[in-house]
């Protein structure tokens, strides 16, 4: 079954993530259009979902995936700058 997510919208690195999250389940193969990510997606043996039910879960993986870059994205300031903080309290730095 294919599933399609415009560029526009979804990264390859978010799809790729929720492909990797779905490995044990089914085999993704990602090609990219102009204006599109196309995935291919094959339930493997002995699954007892549909490629449908497949589909629309990895549909909803991809976009958890993107929601977790854009927020990755949004705090990197604030998580370097709380290990930067953590690390320089550690004693381990030399004089």
């Amino acid at each position: 079954m294919l599933a399609e997510f415009p560029k526009a919208a979804f990264t390859a690195e978010a799809i790729k993530r929720a492909a990797y999250v779905f490995m044990d389940r089914a085999d993704i193969s990602l090609q990219a259009t102009e204006s599109q990510w196309q995935c291919m997606i094959t339930a493997r043996a002995g699954q007892s979902f549909t490629v449908e039910q497949l589909a629309e879960a990895f549909r909803r993986e991809v976009l958890d995936q993107d929601l977790r870059l854009t927020i990755e994205a949004k705090t990197e300031a604030t998580r370097t700058a709380i290990l930067g903080l953590a690390f320089s309290r550690t004693g381990l730095q030399g004089e």
